[in-house]
Parts: structure tokens; C-alpha cells; sequence
């Protein structure tokens, strides 16, 4: 049963929660100039940028994505680098992280969704998603993004939470056997038809599986975002058409969901 004392707090809360993602967004770009790092805005919020000039209404993160080469470089610098209010998450400087992509949090709030363990102790701040691309296959892309896909969901169960069962152990056992031949068959046609021409995100990161034709990636222009400019896509058309066809629709109101069960865009006040 829908309880709609949290329905309208959520709602309330978000666009403050925008705000401060917003915040971390600029903390990010202004790193990735100083040390000459490439990034772009990535899935919804690259969305959002091109159909409501910022964040779709109901959206409750933010996702930007770099090349591999990039990724490693930010991971290195952003730790020494970033205001001391925001966290550089991954599993290595939280260990009881068990998410693969790297975040950046707000340690002055908080934000829960279906995939968090509310009980583990990593940070649950608002956040700025980042992932990594790597080299895309450059032929038969609906085969590779079904492979994508299968190695994403894989991911998901065998890194989520799991309770004693029958159920479990099976899952576990079907995904443990199945992740490593899906990779296998995603290695291999990147190996066989990667030639330069397309990208694609590390498919153990994320469920947007598309694969993108580097000429609408790069060279990488910039798009407005909430009234300020951030690095985007080339050709954000083509790409957001990658991703999600008929871009320009607005989804019914029933879809039109926030994603996240808790939302406190700040715990304490430091004023």
C-alpha cells in the first residue's frame, strides 16, 4: 500500500535534491578541467538537458560517462581534488560499497532506493553517477546489446543482496555460470569488430547497453543543464536516439516516477 505522507515528502524534497546534485555536477566538471579530463552527460540527465533545458521533473540523479583512459585518470585525482563535503565511492575507498560504478556523494544528505542496503554502512549521499566506456563492437549491435544486457542483469543479482533460500542459491548458481560466458561472447566481438568507429559502456555498470558511434560522441560539444554548460555529445540527437528512439515524448503520468524510496537533501545545518 502506497504511503502518501512519503509520496509527498519525496516530492518536496527533490528539486532541493536536484539543486545540490547540480552542486556536485560543477564540483566534477571544474576537476575534469584542471587536469584536462573528458566527460560527458550521460542517459537521463542528457535527456532532461536537451527536453526540459535541466532535470527532467521526476528525475532523482545524475550520469556522466568518460572514456576508460579518463575514468582511471579522474578516480586518481578527484580524491585530493574535490571539496571535502563530497565523496569519492568506489569499492576500494568504501568496502562496504557494493556497487561497481564510481560515485561522487554529498555527505550532508541522504538518498535511498530499491537497490541500496539500508542496513550496510557506505555512504547513501546524494550522488553524481560516472562510467566508463570502453570500445564497441561495430556490427551486429542488437546481438552485443542483448549480450549487454545479460551481463548487466547478471551483475545486479549476483552484487545485490541475497537471503538465505532455495531461490538464491539458484540464481546464484544460474548467474554465476552465465556472467562469465556473456562476457566471453561480448570480449570476443569487441575483439573481432572493434575498429575504432564505436564506444559502448562497460556493460557490468549499467542497463543503458547502447552502443555509440564515436562520430556523435566526439569531438565532445556542450549543452545547457539548468541554466549552466556542461560537456555533452557531438551529436546529442543521434545519441539520445541510440538510447531511447523517440526522445522528444514525454512518457505518461503514470511513468513519470521518482526512482528512489528516501530522499534528505540535508542532514544537518552547517550555516
Amino acid at each position: 500500500m502506497r504511503n502518501e505522507n512519503l509520496e509527498r515528502m519525496r516530492h518536496e524534497m527533490l528539486r532541493e535534491a536536484q539543486l545540490k546534485m547540480l552542486s556536485i555536477l560543477e564540483a566534477i566538471d571544474k576537476v575534469c578541467k584542471a587536469h584536462d579530463i573528458g566527460y560527458w552527460i550521460e542517459g537521463g540527465t542528457l535527456l532532461g538537458a536537451m527536453r526540459h533545458g535541466g532535470f527532467i521533473p521526476w528525475d532523482d540523479d545524475v550520469d556522466i560517462s568518460m572514456l576508460r583512459c579518463d575514468y582511471e585518470r579522474f578516480i586518481e585525482v578527484a580524491a585530493k581534488e574535490l571539496p571535502p563535503h563530497l565523496f569519492l565511492q568506489t569499492r576500494k575507498t568504501d568496502s562496504s560499497f557494493h556497487h561497481r560504478e564510481c560515485k561522487v556523494r554529498d555527505l550532508n544528505s541522504f538518498i535511498a532506493d530499491g537497490g541500496d542496503d539500508t542496513g550496510a554502512d557506505y555512504q547513501k549521499g546524494l550522488f553524481v553517477d560516472i562510467f566508463p566506456y570502453d570500445e564497441g563492437p561495430s556490427k551486429f549491435h542488437k546481438q552485443m546489446g542483448k549480450v549487454a544486457r545479460g551481463i548487466t542483469v547478471a551483475t545486479v543479482v549476483l552484487d545485490g543482496l541475497h537471503h538465505y533460500s532455495w531461490h538464491a542459491v539458484g540464481q546464484l548458481l544460474y548467474f554465476g555460470i552465465k556472467r562469465p560466458l556473456l562476457k566471453a561472447v561480448w570480449r570476443l566481438g569487441c575483439l573481432l569488430w572493434a575498429n575504432g568507429e564505436y564506444v559502448a559502456i562497460d556493460p557490468h555498470f549499467s542497463w543503458c547497453c547502447a552502443i555509440h558511434k564515436k562520430s556523435n560522441l566526439f569531438p565532445l560539444g556542450e549543452v545547457e543543464f539548468e541554466g549552466k554548460c556542461f560537456s555533452a555529445p557531438a551529436n546529442p540527437d543521434a545519441y539520445l536516439a541510440t538510447l531511447y528512439g523517440d526522445w522528444h515524448q514525454i512518457p505518461p503520468k503514470e511513468k513519470q516516477q521518482i526512482h528512489s524510496m528516501l530522499i534528505l537533501p540535508k542532514l544537518v545545518n552547517n550555516d
